[in-house]
């Protein structure tokens, strides 16, 4: 994985919905995708945020990840797959980067569809399980599985980051190593 070719999509993390994660702790998920967040900052990544409507309000990212959503790089949808909706898609193309790590909710639909969307688009997906929740055991294993069946593949948080950065004696690995220690692994 190289840090010039990878962006990150963070999809349906908004905190009534996040709440709902029976697999990684709604605050263990909300803490990982933050870390995921801001070394994809430390790393200069693209990080492109899919939300959808909850009720009749509107989407609100976890606070979390708030602080590194531009409003540029956020954006509604209306589908169960990002790759449905023209403005993400655009934005992901724009970005020249041909590797995407996906953080959701549900992994059984949003991250599902984004990492297949993603691999049948030409691109390498990358799935951190523990920025993901699911709503059971069974149904999110029946998921990944189905990830890894069309190409895509699954990690962890900590795995993506020193893959990206793996010399933490220099910049930026050192600032990677740092954001790293504030993780609880389980």
């Amino acid at each position: 994985m190289n840090a010039h070719d990878t962006l990150v999509l963070f999809a349906d993390l908004q905190p009534e919905i996040v709440a709902r994660s029976r697999t990684t702790a709604p605050d263990a998920l909300a803490a990982s995708a933050g870390i995921l967040a801001e070394v994809g900052a430390i790393l200069g990544l693209p990080l492109l945020f899919s939300v959808v409507p909850e009720g009749s309000k509107p989407p609100v990212l976890i606070p979390q990840l708030a602080g590194y959503a531009r409003a540029d790089r956020v954006f509604p949808r209306m589908t169960a797959t990002p790759w449905l909706d023209p403005a993400i898609v655009a934005a992901i193309e724009e970005t020249g980067r041909r590797t995407i790590v996906v953080a959701g909710f549900a992994t059984e639909v949003v991250t599902l569809h984004a990492a297949r969307g993603a691999v049948a688009a030409g691109y390498r997906a990358i799935v951190p399980v523990d920025a993901n929740g699911g709503m059971s055991a069974a149904t999110e294993a029946a998921a990944l599985r189905r990830i890894e069946q069309a190409g895509g593949e699954t990690s962890a948080v900590v795995s993506v980051a020193t893959e990206l950065a793996p010399d933490f004696a220099a910049a930026p690995g050192a600032a990677v190593f740092a954001a790293l220690q504030k993780l609880r692994l389980a």
